[in-house]
């Protein structure tokens, strides 16, 4: 069996000065993102939207295939 990484998804959750939640999901994210990253990503949309972070979710996809037994 062989495991190719295909894409990865971020889903962050920020929330208001109301404490209205707002969710928005970002594609085309590196293999490997790092807490790092993901860290600095959130203060920039802290800083471009006035919101704080709540959380972030990555989702990476694989695809699996199988090879037959001889």
């Amino acid at each position: 069996m062989n495991k190719t990484w295909l894409k990865a998804t971020l889903a962050v959750q920020m929330t208001t000065d109301a404490d209205e939640n707002r969710k928005q999901t970002f594609n085309g994210i590196v293999k490997d993102v790092t807490d790092e990253q993901l860290s600095a990503f959130g203060k920039v949309l802290e800083t471009l939207t006035g919101d704080d972070l709540v959380s972030a979710n990555v989702t990476n996809a694989y695809k699996y295939t199988f090879t037959p037994a001889a």
